[in-house]
């Protein structure tokens, strides 16, 4: 069982996902972390030059965490005289809009994660070019996408690498992720494309699962149909299941990006930071490394959602002005 299971207080809790964030918060961890670290780079496309943000990465993130519902109202548009249905036909019309607000939620949070993922695609661009040379890749085997090329460019980093490349429990986080996407590849006859033969055994295999399925999305082609007890799909509740957990996977893969193609923490939120005095300043600072940034979707007694420059009353002297009268202390 996952952490992202829906399902609350489960029998068996697995425990490598039970020490893992929740989604929202391993989100929010990755968006604050792309604010801080205010890297950019510059993307080239036969559409001109353009400057990738680290933070415009975390725009998308930060929205994914803080989406909580989108709400679909199937009564919405039923005759003047729905008030006098029957109450099976009323239950039918709550279960769709129950239904429908379900994916259409786990769609948006998924398609702004995606958003991100093509922006982390993209600061990572401008270094395919130098492999490819140093590889010696001929012109017509070039990868000609900026999703492929980002591949290419994780591939080699992983091989020179290692583990050490990649976040705790990386594996297993896209293992469920996997085996999700190969059950919904089966029962809904899904297609593939643009993986070669043996991507399966690479560490950015899951990257290409979620690479697919954000075209399924795009194109029009995911699963919807009505609650399973109206006639549709039997597996509509693991379907949002999926979707989560790939929003999770990207997550991971931009964590890795940010770690090992990151030139470190330039913000000036950072530096402000830095420059500081003070226990909570050096503890920020301390605690906020492209190590964390590797492994941020672990609980940890530091988050960057959480109030990290909190201080002790007794080192605070607070005054109080109130007009017309000289200020004193509490």
């Amino acid at each position: 069982m996952s952490v992202d299971d829906p399902k609350s207080n489960p029998p068996n809790p697995c425990p490598i996902c039970s020490k893992t964030r929740r989604l929202s918060e391993h989100l929010i961890e990755v968006g604050l972390a792309a604010n801080y670290l205010g890297n950019t780079s510059t993307y080239v496309s036969e559409h001109g030059t353009a400057t990738i943000r680290t933070e415009t990465i975390g725009d998308w993130l930060k929205l994914a965490a803080q989406l909580e519902k989108v709400e679909v109202n199937t009564w919405k548009f039923e005759s003047s005289d729905a008030g006098f249905y029957c109450g099976t036909a009323a239950d039918n019309i709550d279960a769709h809009s129950e239904h429908y607000t379900s994916h259409a939620t786990a769609l948006t949070r998924f398609v702004f994660v995606c958003n991100g993922f093509e922006e982390a695609y993209r600061f990572i661009d401008h270094l395919y070019a130098p492999l490819a040379a140093a590889n010696g890749v001929a012109k017509k085997d070039l990868k000609r996408t900026t999703s492929m090329r980002a591949i290419a460019l994780l591939d080699d980093l992983f091989e020179r690498a290692g583990p050490r490349s990649t976040p705790q429990d990386f594996e297993h986080h896209c293992g469920n992720f996997i085996s999700l996407f190969n059950r919904y590849k089966v029962e809904h006859n899904a297609s593939v494309a643009g993986i070669e033969a043996g991507a399966e055994k690479l560490p950015t295999f899951a990257l290409q699962l979620v690479r697919n399925l954000r075209n399924h999305v795009a194109h029009g082609t995911f699963p919807l149909g009505p609650p399973a007890d109206y006639g549709g799909y039997e597996d509509s509740e693991e379907l949002i299941l999926m979707l989560r957990h790939a929003c999770r996977v990207a997550a991971l893969y931009i964590q890795i990006i940010f770690r090992s193609f990151s030139p470190g923490f330039e913000s000036y939120d950072y530096n402000v930071a830095k420059r500081a005095r003070g226990k909570e300043f050096a503890r920020f600072i301390g605690k906020c490394t492209l190590d964390y940034v590797l492994n941020l979707h672990l609980q940890s007694d530091f988050a960057l959602h959480q109030d990290h420059y909190g201080i002790d009353d007794d080192d605070v002297e607070v005054t109080v002005y109130r007009p017309g009268i000289a200020p004193t202390s509490p």
